[in-house]
């Protein structure tokens, strides 16, 4: 990345590792190595679209000169939403401004644009909103949960307490993964929450038609509000 930001001639931005940073003293002996240090999963942010095309053709060199490949498959271009300016820069509600002229070649193949994009696990949206990633998260969560019904949760030998601490483990942060910079509304919260309660109900073996309140099931449980956990998380 460094032969790369110094290739696109990118001012003030520096990448410190090997001799001479934080980890090393100049006092100390080594031998530089070529290898191993390269990106498996990259995001690129440019202002406009000529930026963005001359860091493609950057990156590409640098890759090939190391013997690299950027997977054209795996490449996508996801122009954030952003709204026109009137007068006094006031936001133009509805209007969006036009990102149509993105055209990026490489390879003979044209770069895909997207609508969303998926980055170490999480979903990102041109339009700021996380349905899509609270979508996938409870997904992955109840896979997850469900996967473990005959294993753990059914299991009257496994103490509550001991499958409380698994569902804490196991399966809390693949519900909340990339919670801490989504904007939560009443409705996205409820959807979440649905599925904590019925883990929940689950775990301690009552249903529905026992009319346990939430309340009384975290009481019962021990459990924090979901909503707390989210804020706990944001606060880290």
């Amino acid at each position: 990345m460094r032969r790369v930001i110094e290739e696109v001639g990118i001012i003030g931005v520096k990448l410190a590792y090997d001799s001479g940073d934080f980890f090393h003293s100049a006092q100390e002996s080594f031998e530089d190595l070529s290898i191993n240090v390269y990106a498996d999963d990259l995001v690129a942010m440019c202002d406009n679209a000529a930026d963005l095309e001359s860091f493609v053709r950057a990156f590409e060199k640098v890759t090939q000169e190391l013997s690299l490949t950027m997977s054209i498959k795996k490449t996508c271009i996801m122009s954030l939403k952003q709204l026109k300016e009137g007068a006094a820069r006031k936001i133009i509600k509805d209007q969006e401004v036009d990102t149509s002229d993105i055209d990026i070649i490489s390879r003979n193949q044209k770069i895909d644009i997207v609508e969303f994009a998926a980055y170490l696990g999480c979903f990102v949206c041109r339009n700021h909103f996380p349905e899509k990633e609270i979508e996938t998260r409870i997904t992955k969560a109840s896979v997850a949960f469900n996967m473990l019904r005959n294993v753990i949760w059914y299991r009257k030998t496994v103490a509550v307490e001991a499958k409380l601490s698994i569902f804490r483990s196991c399966i809390i942060p693949v519900l909340l993964y990339g919670s801490e910079v989504w904007s939560i509304t009443l409705a996205r919260e409820k959807r979440l929450n649905t599925l904590y309660m019925a883990c929940l109900r689950t775990i301690i073996g009552v249903n529905l038609g026992d009319r346990m309140s939430n309340e009384k099931l975290l009481t019962f449980t021990g459990q924090p509000r979901l909503e707390n956990i989210m804020r706990r998380n944001r606060l880290r």
